[in-house]
């Protein structure tokens, strides 16, 4: 689903404060790396990210989702690039193989706006407060998180999916 880590950010984006370098901390940079983002650093803006969360519903009804979503995290995280430049969603799209002049339009009639709306409310309403946000079973919990982290949490969903087959009879 989408989800809009900073609502109060619009068009534009918000050029980042200089600390002094643009690389990530522990442990965010060794998880990167373990995800094959090697070369992630903190782009120079925070960007307004409605655009791309657009893009990627047009992306997702045109069962290019994971290719898209891959894409706009290596342009964003590992060339610095602006996901609110049509430019650069351009590229992405054509990259994926997309109708860039249907997604444009959709863009800028803001055909997915409601419905990225409505997933962020969602997850707001589910508790959500940052990214990434997982649901595994009926647990609950964001940030980015080691792999060890996701295998507990489906072996203890699987635990407890079983256990209510055996005491109810089945799901």
């Amino acid at each position: 689903m989408a989800f809009l880590l900073r609502p109060d950010i619009g068009p534009g984006g918000i050029e980042r404060t200089s600390t002094g370098s643009n690389q990530l901390s522990e442990p965010m940079r060794t998880q990167a790396v373990e995800a094959g983002l090697a070369n992630m650093s903190r782009p120079s803006k925070t960007p307004y990210s409605l655009p791309s969360l657009e893009a990627t519903e047009y992306a997702k009804e045109h069962g290019k989702f994971d290719q898209f979503h891959r894409l706009c995290y290596q342009a964003l995280w590992e060339e610095g690039k602006d996901l609110e430049d049509f430019e650069v969603l351009k590229s992405i799209a054509r990259e994926c193989s997309l109708d860039w002049p249907e997604l444009e339009d959709r863009l800028k009639t803001e055909y997915y706006r409601s419905e990225i709306m409505q997933q962020y409310l969602q997850g707001k309403q589910l508790g959500f407060q940052g990214i990434p946000g997982f649901i595994i079973g009926n647990n609950g919990f964001t940030g980015a998180a080691p792999y060890d982290l996701f295998r507990s949490a489906a072996q203890r969903a699987s635990e407890w999916i079983n256990g209510q087959r055996s005491t109810d009879g089945g799901i």
